[in-house]
C-alpha cells in the first residue's frame, strides 16, 4: 500500500470512519448469476462432451472465459 493511501486511510479513519471495508462502489454488475449457473450446469449434465466453445454458443451475452470460470 502507498504512502498516499495510508494517509487517505488516516484521514477518513480521523474524521469518523469506523468500518476497514472498502464501499460498495457503482460499476458494471456481474453476468454470473446463481440462475446462469444452474443453467450451464443443466447443458453439461445434458452432454458431459460439451466444449467451452459449444456452451458459449448456448449462451451468447456470456463471453467464453466467464462459462469457462463457470464450469
Amino acid at each position: 500500500m502507498s504512502d498516499s493511501m495510508v494517509r487517505r486511510w488516516c484521514r477518513q479513519f480521523e474524521s469518523g470512519r469506523d468500518n476497514v471495508h472498502d464501499d460498495k462502489r457503482s460499476g458494471r454488475p456481474s453476468v454470473v448469476t446463481p440462475d446462469l449457473v444452474q443453467q450451464i450446469e443443466v447443458k453439461i449434465r445434458e452432454n458431459r462432451r460439451f466444449t467451452i466453445m459449444d456452451l458459449a454458443e448456448f449462451f451468447p451475452n456470456v463471453s467464453r472465459k466467464i462459462v469457462h470460470r463457470i464450469d
